[in-house]
């Protein structure tokens, strides 16, 4: 295979890091530029991952040990990007109503909030990849992945 980077690899993880690493970018560069003064505040201060962590929480909660298993982290990872997410008034921490020992965590109006004008904001960037590389090509990057995550996730285990 011939690498897209200069020499550098262009197996899946690094194909899918390069992708992810741009997308960040673009994501950066369009809340802090001025047209990302039009966004919400509250999407202007947050980071790629603390979007995608509140878009997978969802609105009734989720046991830490399962949200961090969902989003792909440790529960300490997890742990400390919530504490940031409480801090700034979008998450919630609550004890499990029905097992006082278990930590849930939650979005509140606000963090639920965030999480819809995140998936705006997502799209547009995606509608801009969509123009850089053709309808085509990103349409089938798109069906290729969604096919990927839904045939090659192994059962979660209990």
């Amino acid at each position: 295979m011939s690498s897209v980077k200069d020499g550098e690899p262009d197996h899946i993880l690094a194909l899918l890091g390069y992708l992810m690493d741009a997308v960040r970018r673009d994501l950066s560069a369009l809340v802090t530029s001025p047209a990302g003064q039009k966004l919400p505040s509250v999407v202007r201060g947050l980071r790629s991952s603390q979007l995608r962590l509140l878009s997978l929480t969802p609105a009734e909660g989720m046991r830490v040990t399962d949200l961090a298993e969902r989003v792909g982290m440790t529960k300490q990872a997890l742990g400390e990007f919530a504490d940031q997410l409480e801090a700034k008034g979008l998450m919630e921490s609550l004890r499990d109503p029905h097992d006082r020992r278990v930590r849930l965590l939650r979005p509140t109006a606000a963090g639920r909030n965030a999480a819809e004008e995140g998936t705006r904001v997502i799209d547009t960037i995606e509608a801009q990849w969509r123009q850089r590389v053709g309808p085509r090509a990103w349409d089938a990057l798109r069906r290729g992945l969604i096919e990927a995550v839904a045939t090659g996730a192994p059962p979660a285990t209990e």
